[in-house]
């Protein structure tokens, strides 16, 4: 059997979280997170109400002393991955990414496997784009297979 036709399965989660994450990095980009007020004001919720995993409370630290950094680093990064799963182009690459942002945001806010919150979903749909890229089909990854590291698409 070709493996296009197993891959072609994920196209409309892939589309589905591509535009997710474009509608929440263009918000965020609207919404002044490069200037870091509402991140400040999002990362003092999460460190008040002591939900957060406490293997990155330094890191959230972090993020809520530098917060023009992080919401940077969050909003581009939204939109980095978001664009990569929609134009399939270096999806593996851009599932890893996307495993780092959406885990980090899960691991920051306390999220469980119960609602409220779907980064913790979103990151283990990023692993299975990891370990089977939808980008062949459909994407540039196909174009790209040949010309770029295996790990990247």
């Amino acid at each position: 059997m070709n493996e296009r036709v197993p891959l072609a399965v994920l196209l409309p989660l892939r589309l589905f979280v591509a535009a997710i994450l474009l509608l929440e990095g263009y918000q965020k980009f609207m919404g002044g997170w490069l200037h870091g007020d509402p991140l400040f004001r999002i990362t003092a919720t999460w460190l008040d109400a002591g939900r957060a995993y406490h293997f990155f409370l330094p890191l959230l630290k972090s993020a809520h002393a530098h917060p023009k950094i992080f919401g940077l680093l969050i909003t581009l990064g939204e939109l980095t991955v978001g664009l990569s799963m929609l134009l399939g182009a270096v999806t593996r690459l851009g599932a890893f990414l996307g495993i780092l942002l959406l885990g980090s945001i899960a691991a920051a806010s306390g999220q469980t496997l119960a609602p409220p919150g779907n980064a913790l979903l979103m990151t283990g749909i990023m692993v299975t784009f990891l370990f089977a890229p939808p980008g062949r089909v459909f994407g540039l990854d196909q174009s790209l297979r040949n010309r770029l590291p295996r790990w990247m698409v």
